[in-house]
């Protein structure tokens, strides 16, 4: 079945370069565009080029410094995409791995003209080169979050800080500031399944379906509220002071759970099978199911501040491994294979506040910091270029012809970075 699938495959290929190349209908073949440009991303680059009135251009890649019309069938990684319009991304690209691309022209369904001269380019991860972006207000920003489509069909960045502000964004870059109707200070959001979720000091908790109209849902307890996370199918769980475990399976009504300690829990993740939350002096609770918790033992006595669930991103050397990371004061930092038993180390002498997993782990804390990290064992320092607190980091993604995936920081004073 997969060599009837690879023929019919070949066949297809063929009969777009017969088109490209040197069939069509009515039209004719014309000149590339001379000045095409890639901007390189995360498993993705970004191609641009000044379009003429009247062209359709095809945007050729492969894997290998010198694609052309006449080899990309014989290229390893050969994708050619028709009708395209300048930007056009590049997505689901290897990052390490070179790669060229070109872009021809026609007329109408006329046949393909020569290419433009092949452009190499080396996808690159996210995580490095930290941009500034525009003040946010004065305020401090607390927390972020992002959803790859809300339900009514958008992309949208939610950031949360002192005093009740949201602010909401569709490219990471353009912020609006959101009235939320309270005062107290928002410490961290989510996007649970078909809405977003803030919580905050007081037990506040904020739901939206769109990231701009907010309602407060009621809760069962008035402790301030540190973190939330979901497990994409209707349970959410946010985490407190004293203890304070919070679990939603409706989207709606909030019950307090046992959570078996009184330490002030300041992070919450979820990895498919697995709740973990974590907290002051090393604190580690641990849930198959959001209601039943367990305390396990860090190894640590440092404040715990937050945690995630990555996994490494597997090359032809090596498998891809899965690890829950925690982070905290002093740069700790705390592993785990399974959520149940944790290995203590050490990033450097800074208090780390959150951590983020998208093709790799971020962590961000005081006076600027920023740590980058492929399997969570072994960290890079990073330049933020800011030397103000940052609190909170999320993976997010870009569309409409910008540079895939990367990360947002959000911190004290306003200030927001992102990666690319």
């Amino acid at each position: 079945m997969d060599s009837v699938k690879n023929i019919f495959s070949l066949l297809m290929l063929a009969t777009v370069l017969a088109v490209a190349g040197c069939g069509g209908g009515k039209g004719s073949s014309t000149s590339p565009p001379t000045d095409v440009k890639v901007a390189v991303g995360d498993t993705s680059a970004t191609v641009t080029w000044t379009a003429e009135s009247g062209k359709n251009y095809w945007v050729w890649v492969a894997q290998g410094p010198d694609v052309s019309t006449e080899n990309c069938a014989q290229t390893i990684g050969c994708k050619i995409y028709t009708n395209v319009s300048s930007p056009f991304t590049l997505a689901g690209l290897n990052n390490g791995t070179v790669y060229s691309v070109i872009v021809n022209a026609r007329t109408g369904d006329g046949a393909g003209g020569p290419g433009s001269p092949p452009i190499a380019f080396v996808p690159r991860i996210a995580g490095s080169t930290w941009t500034l972006g525009t003040q946010l207000g004065n305020g401090d920003l607390l927390g972020v979050a992002f959803s790859a489509a809300t339900t009514v069909g958008t992309i949208a960045e939610i950031a949360v800080g002192t005093g009740g502000a949201i602010w909401y964004s569709t490219n990471a870059s353009t912020w609006t500031s959101i009235a939320s109707n309270v005062t107290v200070n928002l410490n961290a959001a989510v996007y649970a399944t078909s809405h977003f979720l803030i919580v905050g000091d007081a037990g506040t908790i904020l739901t939206s379906i769109d990231g701009i109209t907010w309602s407060v849902q009621a809760a069962p307890s008035t402790a301030n509220l540190f973190d939330v996370t979901t497990n994409g199918s209707g349970t959410s769980v946010a985490v407190g002071a004293g203890g304070t475990v919070l679990v939603s399976t409706d989207n709606a009504t909030w019950l307090a759970a046992v959570s078996n300690v009184t330490s002030d829990l300041y992070g919450v993740a979820y990895n498919g099978g697995r709740y973990v939350a974590v907290g002051a002096n090393g604190t580690i609770i641990t849930s198959p199911d959001a209601t039943q918790w367990t305390p396990v033992a860090s190894g640590v006595a440092a404040n715990l501040r937050s945690v995630v669930f990555g996994a490494s991103v597997a090359t032809a050397n090596t498998a891809a491994v899965s690890t829950w990371v925690a982070v905290g004061d002093n740069g700790t930092v705390v592993t785990s294979a399974d959520g149940l038993t944790w290995v203590p180390a050490q990033i450097a002498p800074v208090n780390l506040a959150s951590v983020a997993h998208g093709t790799q782990f971020i962590a961000v804390g005081d006076a600027g910091a920023i740590y980058t990290s492929i399997d969570g064992l072994a960290w890079q320092p990073a330049s933020s270029g800011v030397t103000v607190n940052l609190h909170s980091v999320a993976f997010t993604v870009l569309t409409g012809g910008s540079i895939g995936v990367g990360y947002i920081a959000v911190g004290d004073r306003g200030t927001v970075l992102t990666a690319f």
